[in-house]
């Protein structure tokens, strides 16, 4: 009872990193879209898109490792990694977000 108490609330634990994960994904490609019209947003994204991308992947894996029987350190320190990514990325992806928001507030 005990182990199924367990993998529930690890399956719980990967819906979320992977929900997280597409909500990042979505976050990212709005920027995108955006950045037709800011300049600014524009020299952001590429001067970290391209890194966001990849970690946005490297999540997308992790959370596939996740998916898969692991020993239970390996998936502690896996959950653990993916949640670290998660907030950095949160945090870059609002940064940007906040100076476009900014750009297009001085505009209007």
């Amino acid at each position: 009872m005990l182990e199924e108490l367990t993998k529930n609330a690890d399956n719980t634990e990967i819906e979320n990193i992977s929900a997280a994960t597409d909500l990042l994904r979505r976050m990212l490609l709005e920027l995108q879209g955006l950045e037709v019209d800011n300049a600014r947003l524009h020299l952001a994204m590429s001067n970290t898109g391209h890194a966001i991308r990849q970690r946005l992947d490297m999540l997308s894996g992790i959370t596939e490792l996740l998916k898969l029987a692991q020993a239970p350190l390996r998936a502690r320190a896996l959950s653990q990694r993916a949640k670290a990514l998660i907030h950095q990325l949160a945090g870059e992806l609002e940064q940007i977000s906040l100076e476009a928001e900014h750009d297009f507030d001085w505009i209007a």
